[in-house]
């Protein structure tokens, strides 16, 4: 843990939301201290770069070091490298209690109380990580959930923000997908959280009328 030994870092809330959002999302924790501390490891596609970085400097105070540019894949037809880019936080124990509510014996799992965590911004991370738009609703990958995590987030995002959604099975596995009816008050909840790059995933073709809405 190097000098982070005995000191205390603050997390806002807004930090807080964010960091709900990336384990929701694909953030994982990372717990291997004795005293019982974690650090959170962030690793997007270069495509997904600007939201990489927009982590890093939300998250900055928690972090020693920038985001690293890393070799992902190589293309064995013409020897060419596919980049990613990841950056993980300090081995902190102020994130000890974020590891406790979404790990259960080493998986990542839907909290208990995800309804009191659930905000538009955790959500917005949340799309931002693992949503996509599909002739005109939103679907979210939730297929690391099982049926029944599905169910509970199905009747969660219903009683917080009054939105219908349905679950579709995808192969072996089960994923969240809000209803067509639905799009402009998703959008509306979440947009000013989503950062310009990652539009595309609530806004699949932006027209000169929805940049001014």
């Amino acid at each position: 843990m190097g000098d982070t030994v005995g000191r205390q870092f603050s997390i806002s809330k807004f930090q807080k939301e964010v960091i709900i959002g990336c384990l929701l999302g694909d953030g994982r924790l990372e717990c291997r201290s004795i005293e019982g501390s974690a650090r959170l490891r962030i690793h997007h596609g270069w495509k997904q770069k600007e939201l990489v970085f927009w982590k890093y400097k939300t998250l900055k105070n928690l972090v020693s070091s920038p985001p690293r540019k890393i070799v992902c894949w190589e293309n064995p037809k013409n020897k060419e490298d596919y980049y990613s880019w990841y950056f993980h936080t300090l081995t902190i124990p102020e994130l000890r209690e974020f590891y406790e509510r979404f790990y259960s014996n080493g998986r990542k799992t839907l909290p208990q109380d995800i309804s009191d965590l659930l905000t538009p911004v955790s959500l917005a991370v949340w799309i931002m990580d693992d949503g996509c738009c599909n002739e005109g609703s939103v679907i979210l990958n939730t297929q690391h959930l099982t049926l029944k995590e599905n169910k509970i987030l199905e009747k969660t995002l219903k009683r917080k923000f009054d939105l219908n959604s349905g679950i579709n099975k995808d192969r072996n596995h089960w994923r969240l997908r809000f209803f067509k009816s639905e799009f402009r008050k998703l959008k509306n909840l979440i947009k000013q959280f989503v950062i310009p790059s990652m539009r595309y995933k609530i806004v699949p073709v932006e027209t000169e009328s929805e940049r001014t809405r």
